[in-house]
């Protein structure tokens, strides 16, 4: 039996959940609003949706 601490803290752990639910949340907003775009939606509608700003719907 090892009794090695942990690589990262508690807390640690819990902002890398938090940064990668964060960054999921993102990709699939993004995801969307391409989908959205391809099928013609204007890119201020699918900003308002979304949530996005034009500029990082342009990208």
């Amino acid at each position: 039996m090892n009794n090695h601490s942990p690589y990262y803290s508690r807390e640690e752990l819990l902002t890398l959940l938090d940064y990668v639910q964060h960054k999921a949340k993102e990709e699939t907003k993004m995801q969307v609003a391409e989908c959205m775009l391809d099928y013609g939606i204007d890119i201020k509608l699918v900003g308002t949706i979304t949530g996005l700003t034009t500029n990082q719907l342009k990208r």
